[in-house]
């Protein structure tokens, strides 16, 4: 069975990330290529500004050759194998998936996760990775109406729920009682690793997982 490499972080900054960060640019290694994916920021940040942030935060480990899609309509499947690592960014989960969906690059970026490259979601890139994306529906707009909720389940299982905090505990219970999936909650300052088929917190504070039983500490 391939090993996946997967990191999933709350939607923090560079200084709040960084730990998940150096874990990911370790995966890829300095020789490594990086695809940025800052599409679901596309009509509320220029994506310019968007690599000019990404090449901030990895360039001081080591990560150097960084490309970035804005289009994924533009670029077939083969291309990914050109990169050791994709690294899908914020901003509304609902456009992200819509983007992924209509390009079919749900299914490329599963097969690609598959043969052991390294992804990485960051808030709403970390939601569509999980099995369902209901989980922002108290911070995001659904203006496209997207009926088609389900993630490319790369955590195998939960739902991901970003920038959790403790206020967010009386809306995950709901949540699970309404589509009966267990909720892995990450904080702006945590994260979670999925590596050599185990899943482990990460960050400067503990994650959750949630589930019919209760709460624990991932």
């Amino acid at each position: 069975m391939t090993c996946m490499r997967i990191v999933l972080a709350g939607g923090g900054g560079a200084n709040d990330s960084r730990p998940l960060d150096e874990i990911f640019a370790g995966w890829i290694d300095s020789q490594g290529r990086l695809l940025y994916l800052p599409i679901a920021l596309r009509g509320i940040r220029p994506f310019e500004s968007c690599l000019e942030w990404m090449t901030s935060t990895f360039t001081p480990l080591g990560i150097t050759d960084i490309t970035m899609w804005t289009d994924l309509s533009e670029h077939r499947e083969s291309e990914l194998d050109e990169f050791d690592g994709v690294y899908i960014g914020g901003g509304n989960t609902y456009s992200l998936l819509a983007q992924l969906q209509v390009s079919g690059f749900d299914g490329y970026l599963i097969a690609y996760a598959t043969r052991g490259k390294a992804i990485y979601g960051g808030s709403a890139g970390a939601a569509v990775l999980g099995r369902d994306i209901r989980t922002v529906m108290h911070i995001d707009r659904n203006d496209l109406g997207i009926t088609e909720t389900m993630g490319l389940d790369l955590a195998k299982g939960p739902a991901i729920w970003p920038h959790y905090g403790p206020q967010d505990d009386d809306l995950i219970h709901s949540y699970i009682r309404q589509y009966q999936l267990p909720v892995l909650a990450i904080s702006e300052r945590s994260g979670i690793v999925i590596e050599n088929a185990e899943l482990r917190g990460a960050g400067f504070e503990p994650a959750f997982r949630f589930d019919g039983r209760g709460k624990s500490e991932v």
